[in-house]
């Protein structure tokens, strides 16, 4: 029987979160310390819950925070997890009036994450989700597989910006299914409130659900569905003690149903691929 995919996503931006929201936040270390919660507290408590459930994981490490936080990088290794490209600084893209700044920034990740990893990185996720005019070719000529970026389907399909279509594999992502929508909070935000645990909870078990049931009736009907479900989370917001435990509990909801399978992004990108051929 056909599973659904199951990918969780993790953005370890630590401080390049918060420097590319106002570069005047270098100057202010209460707001930077947000972004050292990921990987010295909010990292290690995500592997050590992944590990009791034996949940494989793709997290996306900006080479700043690989530098920034040594132990980043080989930690998830350990843990047997996917590392995927996420710029050098978190600068994001939209912002870029010139193709070489953009290279350089991309090169330059890419150098100090896959000196770490000692493999290719395949998969990119842009900084604050979006694309510049330039984005799209760049990726090509790195030779990315897949991204996760674009929220126009439920659904595992062929990557196409600018009306230029791409051999490139899209994971759908989406605000709704992102912890950031629901809790990323600093008194320099304005408009932002923290949202109850129980609603963010329900949010994204109900958000499985649906899924779910469509995959399952797509099945039935066709023999095969490309539904997909990605949670993107970031270290220092779902990192938090309690909030780690709404994770633990959609986990344990989305374990009760027999057609659904936790992946790496890679491993579904490539599942993908294959069928396609």
């Amino acid at each position: 029987m056909k599973k659904m995919p199951i990918i969780f996503t993790f953005d370890v931006d630590g401080e390049t979160l918060w420097l590319n929201r106002d570069p005047e936040n270098i100057d202010r270390p209460v707001t930077l310390s947000l972004g050292q919660y990921g990987p010295r507290r909010g990292l290690p408590r995500i592997l050590k819950l992944l590990k009791k459930y034996d949940v494989p994981a793709t997290f996306f490490v900006p080479g700043q925070t690989a530098e920034d936080f040594p132990d980043v990088v080989p930690s998830i290794m350990a843990g047997g997890h996917e590392i995927g490209h996420h710029s050098y600084s978190h600068k994001w893209p939209d912002r870029y009036t010139n193709r070489e700044d953009e290279v350089e920034d991309y090169a330059r990740g890419t150098q100090v994450v896959e000196a770490l990893t000692g493999k290719k990185l395949t998969g990119y996720r842009s900084p604050a989700w979006e694309f510049s005019k330039f984005t799209l070719g760049i990726l090509k000529d790195m030779g990315i597989e897949y991204s996760a970026n674009m929220m126009g389907t439920d659904c595992l399909e062929y990557l196409e910006a600018f009306g230029e279509k791409t051999d490139i594999v899209e994971i759908p992502c989406s605000w709704h299914t992102d912890d950031a929508a629901f809790w990323l909070y600093s008194v320099r935000i304005p408009g932002k409130a923290m949202q109850p645990l129980e609603s963010v909870e329900k949010c994204w078990k109900d958000e499985f659900d649906v899924l779910y049931e469509e995959f399952m009736e797509e099945v039935e009907e066709t023999g095969d569905s490309d539904i997909v479900y990605c949670l993107t989370c970031h270290p220092q917001i779902i990192g938090r003690p309690a909030r780690a435990r709404v994770l633990e509990n959609l986990i344990k909801h989305i374990k009760q149903y027999p057609n659904a399978e936790f992946m790496t992004a890679a491993d579904a990108v490539a599942e993908f691929k294959a069928k396609k051929k």
